[in-house]
């Protein structure tokens, strides 16, 4: 007696469509390709870390990605990480121009700054445009003998420019707005004494006259005010000591823009308002303040075109005005207001006007040389005047999709491709027996079976009469085998044909035997 395992295996036989085969190859072949594409968009990349300076770019990078469903794609999408700045830390733009410091981040609808609400310790940030920046006032702080010596050499005055400034964000949290501070000290206390009678270059961190041409006649008239404001302010302090009068040591000019708003014209004189304090020492540990109520009425005083006409001292509101326009219309261009106006370095009349005298201002300067530029606007060629839109240049933390090594890629999509094309297969079959073979009962049957069904009818076996509806060919076969031996009797034995034997039961032929 033959073994008989706990396993078993089917018995099969081909299917009788003849359009199955063709269709089973071209579908192999099709879905292959398909389902290796898919594998390939799924499971052919890994996420690796860098870090990027445009997040946009670099989740753009994977755009082609975008189009296919997310859950295909949505492990290998490209994502970059958001910025926290908390205030008081310092940045720069992608003019790469000035530095800046940030001092207050708000929500304006939760109230602003000043009123407790909606305060935030860090601005979230990420690659937002700045838009809508104001610059609200423009502080001069003067200085002589507190200086470091190795400033001193450059210029026996100093001067730090301070720009204080308002801007926006909008992001998938509303407006966000912040207040900016920057600083401009041409001769800072860190500076070089080998740079001594050259172009410094501090404070801007590029320059660049052919593509931001507009920012290299900002850092030239920043420059040069600086140099010819701190020359004015040494020649009246000499003036002062040589006629035995005390001079002054300290001063501060706050620049602010005038109320009335009908002036819009930059080279205005009443452009800016100006409130002012300036400490002259009188040795002993004794001083004066000088400030716009020491000329009369206070308000009267804050007007720099009334200032200039009654020469009050010290008489250096005329080049500190261009300086404070210099200072306002640089951080406009710098943070991006392509729309602001006015603009001294949008606009060519305006800057040719503010840029006449610079062959003057360069011959009243001490060690301290300004530049790049020491001409007056036209008469060197540069780009075109304007700004494009800034935003704040800062690194992100982003996952990019790196495809895998080709080996790791060719077992991954094998593997994958070989379970779903099972699984399709498995389908296939399905489908076919639900459309095709249930509808031919002799499909079910083995190839055998077919030929020679089971049916008897006596001694010798009857078609099946599905097998005689559904199979000609075999029908025949069959009937063939029933019709009888057309040869003669041999010696009174009935001979019958191999087939009609067959149909003999074995249970009849022991029974001969036996008889």
């Amino acid at each position: 007696m033959a073994h008989s395992s706990m396993f078993s295996y089917n018995i099969t036989r081909p299917y009788p469509m003849r359009w199955f085969t063709p269709l089973c190859i071209i579908g192999f072949i099709i879905f292959t390709v398909l389902f290796s594409f898919l594998n390939f968009v799924s499971t052919g990349y890994t996420l690796v870390v860098q870090e990027s300076s445009n997040p946009n770019a670099t989740v753009d990078s994977g755009v082609w990605m975008h189009h296919w469903p997310s859950f295909l794609t949505s492990k290998v999408q490209p994502t970059c990480q958001t910025v926290n700045l908390p205030v008081g830390s310092k940045f720069f733009t992608n003019q790469t121009a000035l530095t800046y410091t940030l001092t207050d981040v708000w929500q304006p609808q939760a109230g602003g700054a000043g009123a407790g609400y909606g305060i935030a310790p860090s601005l979230s940030y990420y690659n937002n445009v700045i838009e809508n920046c104001s610059v609200n006032s423009i502080e001069i702080d003067f200085a002589a003998m507190d200086r470091s010596a190795n400033q001193f050499a450059y210029s026996e005055w100093g001067a730090v420019v301070r720009s204080y400034a308002t801007c926006e964000i909008i992001d998938t949290n509303g407006s966000t707005k912040f207040n900016l501070t920057q600083e401009y000290d041409y001769v800072p206390p860190t500076v070089s004494f080998s740079t001594l009678y050259e172009f410094l270059g501090t404070n801007f961190l590029t320059r660049n006259k052919t593509d931001k041409a507009s920012l290299y006649w900002g850092e030239s008239m920043m420059s040069m005010y600086w140099a010819y404001t701190t020359r004015q302010m040494q020649d009246i302090r000499a003036n002062q000591t040589s006629n035995g009068l005390p001079g002054i040591r300290r001063g501060t000019c706050y620049y602010y823009l005038n109320d009335d708003q009908t002036v819009t014209n930059i080279t205005q004189l009443n452009f800016f308002e100006v409130d002012f304090r300036f400490i002259v020492d009188k040795g002993q540990g004794d001083f004066d303040v000088i400030y716009p109520g020491s000329y009369g009425r206070y308000q009267d005083y804050t007007s720099v075109a009334n200032l200039i006409k009654q020469g009050s001292y010290p008489n250096i509101w005329m080049s500190a005005d261009i300086l404070a326009k210099a200072a306002y219309s640089t951080v406009l261009t710098d943070l991006g207001q392509v729309s602001a106006t006015p603009n001294i370095l949008t606009d060519s009349e305006y800057l040719h006007h503010f840029t006449s005298n610079f062959s003057e201002a360069r011959h009243s300067i001490a060690n301290a040389y300004p530049g790049p530029a020491t001409q007056a606007y036209g008469t060197e060629g540069t780009g075109p005047l304007g700004t494009t839109p800034s935003v704040i240049s800062t690194k992100y933390l982003c996952q990019v999709p790196q495809r895998k090594s080709a080996g790791n890629l060719f077992v991954a999509i094998l593997i994958a491709d070989l379970v779903l094309l099972q699984a399709l297969w498995y389908l296939f079959q399905l489908g076919v027996e639900a459309l095709f073979l249930r509808r031919r009962p002799s499909s079910n049957n083995c190839v055998g079976c077919a030929v020679q069904p089971a049916a008897m009818m006596g001694g010798y076996r009857e078609v099946a009469p599905e097998v005689r509806r559904d199979d000609k060919a075999l029908e025949e076969l069959e009937m063939s085998g029933l019709r009888s031996s057309r040869r003669p009797r041999e010696s009174s034995t009935h001979t019958r044909s191999i087939s009609q034997q067959r149909l003999i039961r074995p249970e009849s032929m022991d029974l001969g035997h036996r008889f």
